[in-house]
């Protein structure tokens, strides 16, 4: 067997805008693997969100399959402009490294932030002019393919067939000359890092486009791969994909185009090239050389703290407890940190004890007791900011900072939530109004040495301040970006809202795979009141919905038993269940999560990526956890 290397395929995060791909990534890279493949390019629509669960899994897997890769790519929508009303064609770029990356991140977010709607759908295009400055700036980091028949390439093409069909001088004149330009533009951007993609299918247009794509490549001495561009994962998948893509309603095309849109195997694929007359060998060959030009490496980073400007303070000696300026070896900790190269730690420390004495406890026979919990709280920290390698104390200062300029916003602030109470050093800082000594609050319910991971406070804050807020924070963590970060960033990422990810539930399953549903008793799906009643028959527990395989299978773990009157008017609809179940839990739609944001220092691009919610809010491109494993 030839090793290939699939460069376009599609995970459930395609869906965000359109739904599109019912693959999951752990089973698109199973997949990949079980039948042969040496690996393969996650290249969503302008999305970067699977990403991180492809590396993370491609991590996981590496000691099994050491010689397999998974690449991270992008596919993006290529455009002369930002217009309204053009063709926004499909172009596949694929990160060579880490570096590669960085450079998807940063023209994935632009592209997004300059999102418009047009023609009913919001478009995420990349221009040619940001696509070229931002190659320039990382060069030999990117591989780049034509993508499918929504590409420039293969549509002007198809172009040029039919107007040679009609003897259209002009159309033909104008399709030849746009192809031209266009590949001369790409080579010159990629060099040997260009490639002409082809797809294995056996549609009318689709092999017209592939023999034609054949001389081209030839033409400009250009190698052609093939791309499956991958929607489901097996042929038997297709009626699946097909209801899902029907229950969107409208005049969408379901059949032609996405017919061969699966990830397929050497056979299926010498099967539908071979009225294409095209060289599987050759086209698998030219796909192992993008393979040998990846590097496998990993996006996860320890998370790191975001920093605020803090008073300096000197290095001193021990305080004065009761009128004693000495040094105190029953607080080594303090003591220690009072003496640290490290100014946060100095402004921690001194903080927390300017608070003590202010409050006059440190000249009371409550010494002890206060300094003794605040020696604990700063061990925990110091053995926790070791574990980590990061700086524990660096949070609740940059907490402090944004308590006060929630109150400057005329912001009231809750009196502090949960375990986060039970800190001493977040009341003596402001960010928690309530004593814990006083309030026998241990402080490890909060943070403890076994519990390795940062902590969170939760604050309550007035929501009509909100935006305010947010504004505030943005303007000033973006005043100090570094000087190569550009303005449209500078201006929208100091402060970035977290992204969410809406899946298909239980009934919702159930609605949609009904509304997607086509026989020759129902030919536009199954009604909703019929819908409404099937997903009735659902039973929930403590608010929660069963899975599907639990209502079909039961399970004895959880004492359930399968809901026979569901199964009996499910199966009244030959197919109906195996829809269901095939979709259930896929992503298919983004939003914000309720309060959380992402405070960026210098360079937002180092750890993340962004993109717009329905709305228009910019959010993070990646869920709260995968944040946090990215840095």
């Amino acid at each position: 067997m030839i090793k290939r290397f699939e460069p376009h395929a599609h995970s459930e995060y395609s869906n965000i805008r359109l739904l599109d791909s019912i693959i999951k990534i752990p089973a698109l890279i199973d997949r990949a693997i079980e039948i042969g493949l040496s690996g393969i390019a996650l290249t969503d629509h302008e999305c970067l969100s699977g990403a991180p669960q492809a590396n993370f899994y491609a991590q996981e897997i590496l000691k099994k399959y050491p010689d397999f890769k998974v690449a991270l790519g992008n596919e993006i929508y290529l455009t002369p402009n930002r217009e309204m009303g053009q063709k926004y064609y499909h172009f596949i770029l694929i990160a060579k490294n880490k570096i590669g990356f960085r450079a998807l991140r940063e023209l994935s977010s632009r592209a997004w932030m300059n999102s418009y709607w047009d023609r009913g759908l919001e478009r995420v295009p990349t221009t040619y002019e940001d696509l070229e400055e931002i190659v320039n700036k990382y060069p030999n980091s990117l591989i780049a393919t034509t993508a499918c028949l929504g590409g420039e390439v293969s549509s002007q093409v198809l172009n040029l067939i039919k107007a040679e069909k009609h003897e259209d001088n002009n159309g033909i004149t104008e399709s030849y000359n746009d192809i031209v330009q266009f590949i001369l533009w790409c080579k010159k951007l990629f060099g040997k890092d260009f490639y002409i993609e082809c797809a294995p299918g056996q549609s009318k247009e689709q092999i017209a486009v592939n023999k034609r794509l054949k001389s081209v490549a030839s033409a400009f001495n250009c190698k052609m791969v093939l791309g499956t561009d991958a929607h489901y994962l097996t042929k038997e998948d297709r009626y699946v994909h097909k209801a899902y893509l029907n229950s969107k309603g409208g005049e969408r095309e379901v059949d032609a185009f996405y017919e061969y849109a699966y990830l397929q195997d050497e056979n299926d694929i010498k099967e539908n090239i071979a009225p294409s007359e095209l060289d599987y060998d050759e086209l698998a060959n030219n796909s192992y050389e993008i393979y040998n030009k990846i590097e496998n490496y990993s996006i996860a980073h320890k998370q790191t703290i975001p920093k605020v400007k803090v008073k300096n303070y000197p290095k001193t000696s021990w305080i004065t407890v009761n009128g004693i300026g000495e040094d105190n070896n029953d607080y080594p900790i303090l003591s220690s940190m009072l003496k640290s190269d490290d100014k946060y730690e100095r402004y921690w420390v001194n903080e927390c004890i300017n608070q003590l004495y202010s409050k006059g406890i440190l000249d009371s026979d409550k010494a002890t007791t206060y300094l003794s919990r605040l020696e604990e709280e700063a061990d925990i920290k110091k053995t926790i900011s070791e574990k980590l390698g990061t700086n524990m104390f660096s949070y609740p200062i940059t907490l402090q900072h944004y308590v006060d300029l929630f109150w400057e916003c005329d912001s009231t602030v809750g009196a502090g939530r949960g375990s986060s109470c039970s800190g001493l050093n977040h009341y003596l800082l402001g960010i928690t109004q309530l004593d814990p000594i006083r309030w026998e609050l241990p402080f490890w319910r909060y943070l403890n040495r076994d519990r390795v991971e940062l902590g969170d406070i939760d604050i309550d804050l007035c929501p009509s301040k909100r935006p305010l807020i947010l504004q505030k924070i943005k303007e000033e963590r973006g005043a100090n970006f570094s000087s190569e970060i550009d303005e449209l960033s500078r201006k929208n990422l100091g402060c970035t809202l977290i992204a969410t990810f809406g899946t298909e539930g239980t009934k919702s399953a159930v609605l949609t795979a009904c509304r997607g549903y086509r026989s020759e008793d129902f030919p536009d799906g199954i009604d909703v009141d019929t819908g409404q009643y099937l997903s009735s028959l659902i039973p929930s527990e403590r608010g929660f919905l069963w899975p599907l395989k639990d209502v079909v299978n039961g399970n004895k773990d959880k004492d359930r038993k399968p809901v026979t009157p569901f199964i009996v008017e499910i199966n009244q609809y030959p197919g109906l269940l195996d829809i269901a179940m095939a979709i259930e839990g896929i992503i298919n739609k983004r939003s914000s999560h309720a309060s959380g944001v992402i405070l960026f220092d210098e360079d937002p691009y180092e750890f993340s990526c962004f993109m717009k919610t329905p709305k228009g809010e910019i959010i993070t491109q990646w869920d709260l956890h995968k944040c946090e494993a990215c840095g």
